[in-house]
């Protein structure tokens, strides 16, 4: 048997307690199996690299992204998504399965701020950006556990 491709996954999905509230966002174990069928999964939260758990929540306001007291947190967050290229390098992964609305890791959608009213927009997040830069390809969660609509 040849061995499985490498994927970069939040972590927040696998049920590690990394999210903004200190919780996590596991996916169903039916869905973990599915994915790890087809993949070698290396977890990892960007946030945690330079943001302490629990941490205010943030958005993107323009091209920062800026916490609930209005601190930028862009420095932070680029810290965090430059340690998931470097970690993607390094292991060999070719793509990065990234938890949906996360300013860091959302694939289709993001957190932002856009004419005074919070959104959820169709943008990605800033790890997401950063790994499609370096050549690792998007996975969102959803192609493995859609939304209910």
């Amino acid at each position: 048997m040849a061995p499985k491709e490498k994927a970069i996954i939040s972590k927040c999905m696998l049920g590690y307690r990394c999210r903004y509230d200190g919780k996590s966002k596991p996916l169903p174990p039916e869905v973990i199996k599915k994915i790890e069928e087809k993949f070698e999964l290396i977890p990892f939260c960007p946030e945690e690299v330079a943001l302490p758990t629990p941490r205010p929540p943030a958005r993107f306001i323009g091209d920062k992204i800026v916490d609930i007291y209005g601190v930028d947190k862009t420095p932070q967050f680029l810290q965090g998504a430059r340690e998931a290229v470097k970690l993607a390098k390094e292991k060999g992964a070719v793509a990065f399965i990234g938890k949906e609305k996360s300013p860091s890791c959302g694939i289709n959608l993001t957190s932002a701020y856009i004419n005074g009213s919070e959104c959820k927009c169709k943008a990605k997040g800033l790890t997401s950006r950063l790994m499609e830069e370096n050549g690792i390809k998007l996975i969102s969660e959803w192609e493995f556990y859609p939304p209910e609509r």
